[in-house]
């Protein structure tokens, strides 16, 4: 059995503690204020990177990820990268918990 946890972020967001929409000039948004739900991410997460998260959830590999979506492994670790740092974390596991918990993918 996994041991998952939330990101720090995500616990804080969900105790109502700070944040805001926006960081410094040309940084990515992060999650707003409040309860992580699918519209915040929707908001924050671009078309891709909500296909490669949802690829994630469903259990596939940086690999199986580019083959199904017709794009370089560099590309999928971009974009990776990319929902890492929007999402205040850097594990896998815990992105997909996030994404599942606010209902933005299904683990079916």
């Amino acid at each position: 059995m996994w041991r998952v946890g939330a990101p720090q972020a995500y616990w804080a967001l969900q105790a109502g503690e700070g944040g805001t929409s926006g960081g410094p000039a040309g940084q990515p948004p992060r999650l707003p204020a409040g309860k992580a739900d699918a519209a915040d991410l929707l908001a924050i997460l671009t078309r891709r990177e909500r296909e490669v998260l949802s690829l994630m959830a469903k259990g596939y590999n940086n690999r199986e990820i580019a083959g199904a979506l017709f794009i370089s492994m560099h590309t999928v670790k971009n974009h990776i990268s990319s929902i890492y740092r929007k999402l205040g974390t850097g594990d896998r596991t815990r992105v997909v918990l996030m994404a599942v918990r606010s209902g933005l993918v299904s683990l079916e």
